[in-house]
């Protein structure tokens, strides 16, 4: 039996170390528009809002230095999210291994897979605890990963928030630059490339909001998207934890000053039986 998908690429990297591809066009596609519109977004905000007013005296390089870091923060848990293992089933040499009544068996990969795991049709494998397949990652939402993910939803919310602020503050406060060079394209068109900027970032912002929301919501009541869209309105909605309890499940046991780390990893014991990561 294979260890993985067809469909799953492996690549040793010195820095990162393993990474973790799912060769699949769409998602490939959506993963290049977020990129794109991530050097869209920071460029405008940069170029044509922050550096011409720092030059004019209006902008501190404190607030330069922070969006730039956020910018950052975002294009990096992006690629962590995208490139870590959700959390693949590995192989299993019979179906009667599962030790739990609730344990079934996949006929798809034909792997023996804990309760709430499932079947992604896209990445072509099941994946622990899975949330759901997000195309605009490229990947699945498991158990391994859903800590990158949640990582990523939080700096895109915090960088298109402050993108938003500053094309308003350039829209309804900020004078004309003066030490700009007017004759840069960009200036010359800042108008159609500013409007274009600002509808995006409002309605980043307003994506980003609501998916924090609904994943903390769910995170505390210890559901996933795929719970949610089977049995929407569950007889028993009761908190079933704590915020600290949900994030130290979500995020690891390492310390809670690296849960906002991007290069970090998540740190548990083991979850299930015959589980280690392939």
């Amino acid at each position: 039996m294979a260890a993985f998908s067809q469909r799953i690429l492996l690549k040793m990297c010195p820095v990162v170390g393993r990474l973790h591809f799912v060769n699949d066009t769409q998602g490939i596609l959506c993963v290049s528009f977020i990129v794109a519109y991530w050097l869209y977004g920071v460029f405008c905000n940069l170029v044509i809002i922050l550096l011409p007013r720092y030059y004019d005296g209006l902008v501190s390089g404190v607030i330069i230095g922070i969006y730039s870091a956020l910018g950052v923060l975002t294009i990096c848990s992006l690629f962590r999210a995208s490139t870590l293992n959700p959390g693949r089933i590995p192989p299993n040499s019979e179906s009667s291994q599962a030790d739990e009544t609730d344990w079934t068996y996949c006929q798809v990969c034909l792997r023996t897979r804990p309760p709430r795991a499932h079947h992604c049709r896209r990445c072509r494998q099941c994946v622990m605890k899975m949330d759901h397949h997000c195309p605009w990652i490229n990947n699945c939402v498991g158990e391994a990963n859903h800590w990158a993910f949640y990582q990523l939803l939080f700096y895109a919310f915090l960088l298109s928030a402050m993108s938003f602020i500053q094309c308003l503050l350039h829209w309804y406060f900020f004078p004309k630059c003066v030490h700009c060079d007017r004759t840069a394209f960009y200036i010359r068109h800042q108008l159609g490339l500013m409007y274009l900027e600002t509808t995006l970032s409002f309605l980043m912002f307003a994506a980003m909001g609501c998916m924090l929301f609904g994943n903390h919501l769910n995170l505390i009541l210890d559901r996933t998207t795929l719970d949610v869209l089977h049995n929407p309105y569950p007889q028993d909605m009761r908190v079933k934890r704590t915020s600290l309890e949900a994030y130290s499940d979500l995020c690891g046991s390492r310390s809670k000053l690296t849960w906002f780390c991007p290069c970090g990893e998540r740190r548990t014991g083991p979850m299930y039986m015959h589980t280690d990561m392939v």
